[in-house]
């Protein structure tokens, strides 16, 4: 079947499970597409083919057998290259660990794989995740199969990419500052990142762990809902995870929007804002509304503050990780991340210590709004679509603005606040890249942000008539 790529995780699991297709069919598919399109994309870092097959045969016998692990069983996925994989190359994006090879897969990465995921390869990542456009100096930049000129996004750039161009139906990804959401807008995918303690950092390379999650990106909202049932685990050996409780990600998918309230603040602009960002916001809202959503005017925090407290919050801890590190190898740094690091080592106790207290009064905010009058609130995911990948600025108006602040002042929020926030694509603007909006929900709501999500997604654009350009380049 040549055309696997284009399916949902659960129509591939019914045909895996009714032995129509085969895991090692689906791996020895995705490996084929790997092979002709990423020297286009630079979306893997490392592809892992040996090991794959090797494990899509014992899948294949599995299912020859009668045993089916669920719908992930034979499923070709992406791991980015910050979480661990045994036996597989694991760089982080850093030239330091260019030959690091894990002998222990990370705790999310060994419960997809339980569950019978394949890991294909690593998807690309920015050096140490440190920064929103993949252009990564040791391994070359990742693009964007919309416009090859253009960014995916980061600095899970490289699951982006891979998602939409159908290399996998589904990567990992992590999100410190938006680099879930960030791909995904910018590949027109959809990115899901947990409540805060949802999904286990441990395997992770961190970059400030009171700000990290991981989570999925995948073509679509139940594509993510199912991973999110494997990936949702309480891991007592991780300090950052905590318990919640069980439930299926997967139930009350198509459950309509009709009575949700959904909150705006239009005022709430950590940067200026594009037409097409501002267009694409307009047009989920009315989407949502026409679907029997409730649209609230709310007053969300002061977006400078929320811009201080996380920036100050995640240079501090990215300060910590890296300083013995870069003080040992500062050459071996890349040019932009080793400036934020620099920069990372003003941060002072006082400035410290008022980010940590405009968090808390930042998250009661948030939380006062959800008790008293919304469901979940909107913003869009980017203030611009995908800059090229030479753009060191983007011009908003008669305003330019560095390209770091165009991708990633709307997401900060919700990092800051540790809270489930799904990014929907909304369609395709003007210049043929794809726009994006995010919805956040109460702490904990993950499973009815990722519905909600749905809902307004397969209203705003379909994942059927999502074919980026360069997903057909060098096949037949």
């Amino acid at each position: 079947m040549s055309q696997l790529h284009h399916l949902s995780i659960a129509d591939l699991a019914a045909l895996v499970r009714a032995r129509r297709v085969s895991p090692l069919e689906l791996v020895e598919h995705a490996l084929r597409r790997i092979d002709a399109l990423n020297p286009s994309l630079n979306a893997f870092t490392t592809v892992a083919s040996e090991q794959a097959i090797e494990e899509a045969r014992l899948l294949t016998d599995e299912i020859a057998r009668g045993h089916w692990r669920g719908p992930l069983h034979g499923i070709p996925i992406g791991v980015k290259d910050l979480t661990d994989t045994a036996g597989i190359r694991t760089t982080y994006g850093s030239r330091l660990f260019a030959d690091h090879v894990p002998v222990a897969d990370a705790e999310p990465v060994a419960r997809l794989r339980a569950a019978g995921a394949v890991v294909v390869g690593k998807t690309a990542t920015h050096e140490f995740a440190f920064g929103a456009t993949t252009d990564n100096p040791h391994f070359g930049p990742s693009r964007n199969p919309w416009q090859l000129e253009c960014v995916p996004g980061g600095s899970s750039g490289g699951a982006g990419a891979a998602v939409a161009a159908g290399l996998v139906p589904l990567s990992t990804g992590s999100d410190t500052g938006g680099s879930i959401r960030i791909p995904a807008a910018a590949c027109g995918c959809v990115g899901f990142k947990p409540t805060h303690g949802r999904v286990s950092l441990r395997g992770t390379y961190p970059l400030a762990p009171s700000l990290d999650h991981v989570g999925p990106i995948a073509r679509s909202s139940p594509d993510c809902a199912l991973a999110m049932n494997v990936l949702s685990a309480f891991d007592r050996e991780d300090p950052w995870s905590r318990r919640f409780t069980r439930e299926d990600f997967s139930v009350g998918l198509e459950r309509p929007l009709r009575g949700t309230r959904i909150g705006v603040d239009r005022s709430h602009c950590p940067a200026p804002l594009g037409d097409a960002a501002s267009a694409a916001l307009d047009r989920a809202l009315a989407v949502a509304a026409e679907s029997g959503a409730e649209i609230i005017d709310v007053h969300l925090p002061d977006a400078a503050e929320v811009t201080l407290a996380t920036s100050m919050l995640l240079l501090a801890e990215a300060h910590v990780q890296h300083r013995d590190q870069l003080a040992a190898h500062r050459p071996e740094y890349g040019l932009d991340v080793r400036a934020q690091l620099d920069a990372s080592a003003a941060v002072d106790v006082p400035g410290l210590v008022r980010a940590l207290h405009a968090r808390e009064r930042i998250t009661r905010q948030i939380e006062f709004l959800f008790e008293q009058k919304i469901d979940a609130f909107v913003l869009p995911t980017m203030a611009v679509t995908a800059p090229r990948i030479d753009a060191t600025t983007v011009q908003i108006g008669e305003l330019e603005i560095p390209v770091g602040m165009a991708l990633a002042s709307f997401t900060l929020l919700a990092d800051l606040t540790r809270l489930p926030t799904i990014a929907i694509p909304c369609g395709l603007a003007r210049d043929g890249l794809p726009t994006s909006v995010q919805l956040t929900g109460p702490y904990g709501a993950d499973a009815n942000v990722v519905r909600m999500g749905h809902a307004m997604e397969s209203a705003l654009w379909p994942p059927s008539e999502r074919r980026p350009p360069a997903s057909s380049l060098a096949l037949t």
